[in-house]
């Protein structure tokens, strides 16, 4: 699937295209090695000029044996495009780790096998993109439901808009697309997974997301004033290995 995108702000961005990696769960069978090397040259194969990983590595189907970061990430490593291989985390990256999700360690064992394998994770964190002359703030958010639905998350917007400029196009990768409302004006792109656009989709319309809004943000291009949200359908199954009218795919999003 993809989504073409231009600025609503009077700023100037560079054409790119971005292919969105989401909700790998990966776990065996179903996605196992092999389909998640199949999935890598894929996405090696768009001629994007950034890949975003956006999160829930581990797969938690039922039936199925999630792997661990040592099955996963090397091959995450092989994906490559010129401006680069961004990561952020997901709930699920979180819920993986107990001690982490309960608050006793401040990262996962997936932010740990990212960072040693040398792939850049924006965990609350903010970095530039330059094209054609032209710069972009790339931004990333951790999960904003870290640690369940009823405790703070480990999502830090206010440190992560310290370092965006209002004057340049700023995308920001976020697992939940639930942060979208809040984010100022300056914020034009918002790139989501999580929602898996229902899993199940009757009639196009899908009948159940984890989301404070419910279905709102399910799948697809939203627009509200200047800001602009992609949510990705994903590509791996979470609870239940079903997929009914959303097959899985890479989301692409072309900017200019």
């Amino acid at each position: 699937m993809t989504h073409r995108i231009r600025a609503l702000r009077d700023v100037a961005v560079p054409p790119l295209k971005i292919a969105m990696i989401a909700d790998l769960h990966a776990c065996r069978p179903g996605m196992a090695e092999d389909r998640i090397a199949r999935i890598v040259a894929q996405a090696n194969g768009l001629g994007a000029d950034l890949i975003c990983l956006l999160g829930d590595y581990p797969g938690h189907t039922r039936g199925t044996t999630p792997l661990t970061p040592d099955e996963v990430v090397p091959r995450l490593t092989a994906l490559r495009a010129p401006l680069g291989v961004v990561a952020i985390m997901g709930n699920h990256d979180w819920l993986d780790d107990l001690p982490a999700r309960r608050g006793e360690i401040p990262e996962t064992r997936w932010h740990r096998a990212f960072r040693d394998a040398g792939l850049t994770t924006l965990h609350n964190a903010a970095t530039t993109l330059r094209k054609d002359g032209l710069e972009v703030t790339l931004a990333g958010l951790d999960s904003q439901m870290a640690h369940g639905r009823k405790r703070p998350g480990a999502d830090d917007f206010a440190s992560v808009s310290a370092r965006i400029d209002p004057g340049r196009f700023t995308i920001l990768l976020a697992h939940e697309p639930d942060i979208f409302p809040d984010l100022p004006g300056h914020v034009d792109l918002t790139l989501s997974g999580h929602m898996h656009g229902g899993q199940v989709r009757l009639f196009g319309r899908a009948l159940y997301c984890p989301s404070r809004y419910g279905t709102r943000y399910d799948l697809g291009h939203f627009r509200e004033g200047t800001r602009q949200l992609v949510v990705s359908g994903g590509l791996g199954n979470s609870l239940l290995p079903i997929r009914f009218g959303i097959p899985p795919a890479i989301t692409v999003v072309d900017i200019g």
